[in-house]
């Protein structure tokens, strides 16, 4: 469940957020049955959106302590509680937050946020364009050593146009790192999970999209000079190795799949995010496509792509965009994601022209930032909890174990499990002797031996949900301090400490 004064932060007001950001039209075929639009009259320039109410969520999704809505008669205040905080103890004011960001925009607010929310805030380079910019990645966690532990989520933007993706992920940014000091839901949200961002991957492109904008909305004189094309030899959205196709099949892919300094950085960061098993996008919305021919969909992950889908519904909201609707042709950030990778990419559906003309982007700036959240308490977690302990012999004791994956999504993929990668939940034993083992699939069963007496000793991989029993006899002396850690490369770890008497 979201914390609610997390929640309550991101849905009682959206101020200076993203403008109105008109749908990106066609790019030639980046992915099958994208609808065509064409935009009418000229772009206005970047304005910002006024403060506006957001649509609480359903009753049934809120917690039972959320403050009331604009309107609502507040319940009198707690008699023992702290005094509100001065003003100088608030968040300090960030840059607002306007569309549309060129890539040095977004870069100078995901700096601004690393600079001012160290301890909660890391900015990450991963290399430079073929123009000479930076690509820049933001972590949001409780820095302490353990980022590498925690179930991570990433949100990407990855095909550069003008949309309104990146800016509603630097608002969110801005909110979480502003509130992580003052907010005991925040912290704890951030000491269990970690936020990536990455606005833009393609920061050429992004740059290039957004002067293109601007130009068309001058009415006198240009702006500014759009920078220089770049020779059309590759696109970021056809160069990644999954579903690659030589530049003679398919325009746009390149000589060689990563023949781009953007895609090969892209992919490097990708490949060393091991605690990563979703991936959120945008793309336009469209009729639902299929995958490219010999893409692998086993049935186990369109399960668990539907039930994302389902859990992160909102009233009024457009569902979330599985990896296998989308239709790419292959050779695309998200195709390399789940077939090399095998985490999960599902994609925000962005608004129409037309509907953002009438509602503003403030709500799809709202939606995001409560789909995320939801999305960060969904994530394999695993959990480990004593359920019995007893001593059988002298120096001899018998410890059962619950261990349970506390998310929606598996520790491992079943596509990970295809292709024989191991990404067990593993068991390690210290302060005593491992003796044998046994496990039970359900509470209340009989306990089967399993003749395991190595550490670390593995659990297999856990559906979401999943729940299992172990008991391990163990042989330590009297006071000694037995501790048992179990951890996944998706789910985090565990540990369970215990001092024999």
């Amino acid at each position: 469940m979201i914390a609610p004064a997390l929640l309550a932060l991101l849905l009682a007001s959206v101020r200076q957020e993203v403008p109105p950001s008109p749908a990106p039209a066609p790019d030639g075929g980046e992915a099958q049955g994208e609808s065509e639009r064409k935009q009418e009259g000229g772009d206005a320039p970047p304005v910002e959106v006024p403060p506006q109410e957001v649509p609480r969520p359903a009753p049934s999704d809120v917690p039972a302590d959320l403050p009331p809505a604009a309107g609502e008669a507040a319940p009198p205040p707690p008699q023992a509680e702290n005094p509100a905080p001065s003003a100088s103890t608030l968040p300090p004011a960030h840059p607002p937050v306007t569309w549309p960001l060129s890539s040095e925009a977004l870069a100078a607010h995901l700096r601004g946020i690393a600079e001012a929310h160290p301890t909660i805030a890391l900015l990450e380079t991963l290399d430079r364009s073929a123009q000479g910019r930076e690509i820049l990645v933001l972590r949001l966690g409780l820095r302490d050593g353990g980022e590498a532990a925690r179930p991570t989520l990433l949100l990407a933007d990855h095909h550069g146009r003008a949309s309104a993706g990146p800016e509603a992920m630097v608002a969110l940014a801005w909110r979480l790192a502003s509130a992580h000091e003052q907010d005991e839901g925040v912290r704890a949200l951030l000491a269990r999970a970690s936020l990536v961002l990455a606005p833009a991957l393609d920061p050429d492109a992004r740059s290039e999209s957004v002067a293109t904008l601007q130009l068309g909305a001058s009415s006198v004189e240009p702006v500014a000079a759009a920078p220089a094309a770049r020779a059309p030899l590759a696109r970021f959205e056809r160069n990644f190795p999954s579903g690659w196709q030589p530049e003679t099949r398919r325009a746009g892919s390149g000589r060689v799949s990563l023949s781009m300094p953007e895609t090969l950085a892209a992919t490097r960061f990708l490949a060393g995010l091991d605690a990563c098993s979703v991936v959120l996008g945008f793309a336009p919305t469209s009729p639902p496509g299929q995958p490219y021919a010999g893409a692998e969909l086993p049935a186990g992950d369109r399960e668990v792509f539907q039930r994302l889908a389902a859990a992160l519904e909102r009233p009024g909201a457009r569902a979330l965009i599985p990896w296998y609707e989308h239709g790419s042709p292959g050779g695309g950030f998200f195709d390399f994601a789940y077939q090399a990778r095998g985490i999960y990419p599902l994609f925000f559906a962005l608004p129409s022209e037309e509907e953002l003309t009438r509602t503003g982007a403030a709500p799809f700036v709202a939606e995001v930032g409560e789909r995320v959240l939801g999305c960060l308490a969904l994530l394999p977690r695993v959990e480990l909890a004593q359920e019995a302990f007893e001593r059988v012999a002298p120096d001899t004791w018998q410890l059962d174990l619950r261990l349970v994956n506390a998310g929606l999504v598996p520790t491992a993929s079943a596509l990970v499990g295809h292709r024989g990668v191991r990404a067990d939940v593993v068991l390690a034993l210290a302060g005593a002797k491992l003796l044998a083992t046994a496990h039970r699939a359900r509470s209340g069963t009989e306990y089967t031996p399993v003749f395991e007496v190595r550490t670390p000793l593995s659990a297999g991989t856990l559906a979401g949900g999943e729940e299992r029993w172990l008991r391990l006899l163990i042989e330590a002396g009297p006071g000694a301090a037995v501790s048992v850690t179990a951890s996944s490369p998706w789910a985090g770890r565990a540990q369970l400490r215990l001092t024999l008497p």
